[in-house]
Formats: C-alpha cells, structure tokens, sequence
C-alpha cells in the first residue's frame, strides 16, 4: 500500500493543474522541450525566475538519472492565481536501467534537438535565466546527489540485485559526461 500526499488538493479544495502539454497548448503525442516549457513559464509563470531555475535543476536531474520517461504530461503546473502558474512538485521520476530502455519519450532540451547531453544543456543556459556560472553550480549539486545514488539506496535497504538492476540507470554516458565537465 502506498499513501500519497495529493499536490493539487488544499485541505479539500482542488487547485487547478495543467500539464506542461496543456500549457503549450500541445496536442496529445506532440513533442515538446524544455526550452519551451520555458518560454510557457515566462509567458504564464507566477515565480518566473524561481521556476525556470528549478526546471533546469530538473532537467539536469532527469538526464542524470536516466529518466527516459520523461514526457511534456509529466511536468506540471499548479494556478497560482487566475492566468499564472507554478511549476507543480516533481512526479513520475523514473530512472530507466540500459536494459529497460525499449521506448524513449524524453523531452528534448530544445526544440530541433534530440541531443540529451550536459553540453546541449549547457548550451541552453540563457534560455532559462541562467548564467553559465548558476547553471554549472546547479549542475555540481544534483550530480553530488545523484552520485551518491548508493548510500540512498542503501540506507533504504535496497537488495544489492537491485542496487545491480539500476546501476546503469546512474552509472550512465550522462553521468560520466558531467564527472568530466565538473573535474575541468
């Protein structure tokens, strides 16, 4: 059994919620980026600054993790007030294992790029509001978290087949990408 907390509920009062598809205005299946998640969020955001910061930092994490279903459905937005929105609280995070990597629907850094990789996202920095200074500083602190993908993991009694099962999910190209970029 799994109990959740519900994000889009406030005491018994649901709070309207859109995905980043329904944002876009995006028709179901029609691809999209984080570069025009950002655009959306300049255009409809409450805390423009603060949410374009946390979906770069989110962006870096998916890529990090290997999270391949990682999908314009699976970004959300809470109504802050009539017409602006925030970025919802993460959800849907999941880190795929090389092996499990059958179907990818990844968001694409920009629009016209497939090319999931630090360099594309560091390339893309401007867009979110970023210096490339905040964006490699941002980067360094998910990649520490998600370095120490073990400990977590551990400390939560995972089986080491597990811990075996997923380690390509964190142990990928990506990951040794920014240990390179970071070690510069």
């Amino acid at each position: 059994m799994a109990v959740i907390t519900r994000f889009d509920r406030a005491s018994a009062v649901r709070l309207p919620f859109v995905s980043g598809a329904t944002l876009l205005g995006l028709s179901p299946g029609q691809p999209g980026s984080y570069t025009q998640l950002a655009d959306g969020i300049r255009r409809f955001g409450h805390d423009v600054t603060g949410d374009l910061r946390e979906l770069w930092r989110r962006m870096i994490f998916s890529l990090l993790v290997s999270n391949h279903d990682d999908h314009l459905r699976n970004h959300g937005f809470l109504m802050r007030e009539p017409g602006h929105w925030s970025l919802s609280p993460a959800y849907d995070l999941n880190p795929v294992p090389e092996v499990d990597r059958v179907h990818i629907n990844q968001t694409a850094i920009t629009e016209g790029q497939e090319e999931a990789s630090i360099d594309a996202a560091l390339a893309a920095t401007m867009r979110f509001g970023l210096k490339l200074a905040e964006a490699k500083s941002i980067l360094a602190k998910v990649f520490t978290a998600v370095a120490s993908w073990r400990v977590a993991a551990r400390r939560m009694k995972l089986k080491t087949a597990t811990l075996t099962a997923y380690e390509s999910a964190f142990e990928s190209p990506v990951m040794v990408e920014a240990r390179k970029l970071l070690a510069q």
